[in-house]
């Protein structure tokens, strides 16, 4: 009687603990089949992690690395452009500079040029102050300010270098010497960043090439030739028209000669570019093997863990009924 009493006690807890181990048998085939990764990768690797831990941190690192990478490569992106949208300026505002500074022209059409490379300047500022995440792309390390002011202070700070000169040569050099003399007016007082950045890392011991600035010779020169294009009708100036041709026609010359150099600095930000890529590209299959050898190590087979899984419900659904049946015995059924 005590022995069938004690069985009798025993079997709900025997019950119990079977089906506690079928439930947590069952989370962990639920939690593989549709991670497909071992929930318990030190068991899987009989302790020894060394091996995935070496693959994670690597991993790690290489999303860290690609999120530089893609940023660096976005900036990269928008110097390009407004690197391009230089090179047009110069071209434009060039060859119309030239139409209107040759004999014959009426000085009303020289005027229209002149204000057309006015308003290309506060252009050309304005494209240069494009950010990217919240960061000047020309201005260096100062990336928290906009380069340079807008194009009517660039003139105003300009004009009192020129006032009271009439000499069309004199008022071109004079604008020359501001923009490209080391610890001139530009350095001095327009520049509002600061010396190239260096590039973020974008792999191990490696770094993403410095972008140009505003301060580039060849944005400089291009600047100097907007300004004197537009000084050419600056109407507090007091020239007489054959000296205001001559300016159109200085300033003419300098856009046309910038361009050159702009189209270097689009050549080597376009080598910077191709890097980028290129890594992002190496980076890319890099984790792709990497993601391939952490599933080697923990990965499990879908398939398998499927059949488990329904091995394992089929157990508990059993256990279920069983436990349910003992529940109802009595005297009467047993009889």
């Amino acid at each position: 009687m005590s022995w069938l009493t004690l069985g009798s006690l025993a079997l709900p807890f025997t019950m119990n603990r079977n089906a506690l181990v079928l439930r947590t048998e069952m989370a962990r085939l639920n939690h593989e089949l549709v991670s497909g990764q071992a929930k318990d990768p030190q068991r899987r690797l009989n302790g020894d992690l060394g091996p995935l831990s070496a693959v994670e941190s690597r991993l790690a690192r290489i999303e860290a690395f690609d999120q530089a990478n893609r940023l660096a490569t976005s900036a990269a992106d928008i110097a390009q452009s407004a690197l391009t949208r230089a090179g047009d300026i110069a071209s434009d505002i060039g060859n119309r500079m030239l139409a209107v500074s040759t004999d014959g022209i009426a000085p009303a059409t020289l005027r229209a040029g002149a204000t057309a490379a006015r308003s290309a300047l506060g252009d050309l500022s304005s494209t240069l102050a494009q950010r990217v995440a919240g960061r000047a792309v020309f201005s260096g390390t100062a990336s928290d300010t906009a380069p340079l002011p807008e194009g009517e202070a660039v003139l105003a700070a300009i004009l009192p270098s020129v006032s009271g000169l009439t000499e069309a040569e004199d008022i071109v050099a004079a604008v020359t010497s501001a923009f490209m003399d080391p610890g001139g007016l530009f350095e001095t007082a327009l520049y509002q960043g600061g010396p190239a950045a260096g590039g973020p890392a974008i792999d191990t011991a490696a770094n993403a090439p410095a972008l140009p600035t505003a301060a580039d010779p060849a944005l400089r020169r291009l600047l100097a030739g907007l300004v004197i294009s537009a000084l050419a009708g600056e109407g507090a100036l007091g020239l007489a028209d054959v000296h205001r041709q001559a300016l159109a026609r200085a300033g003419a010359e300098a856009l046309i000669g910038a361009a050159p150099a702009i189209a270097e600095a689009q050549a080597s930000l376009g080598e910077t570019q191709a890097r980028l890529d290129s890594t992002l590209t190496r980076l890319g299959g890099e984790r792709d093997a990497l993601t391939l050898a952490r599933q080697t190590l923990i990965g499990v087979d879908p398939y398998q863990a499927a059949s488990e899984l329904e091995v394992v419900q089929t157990r508990l659904e059993t256990l279920y009924a069983l436990t349910a049946r003992t529940q109802r015995l009595s005297l009467t059924e047993y009889l």
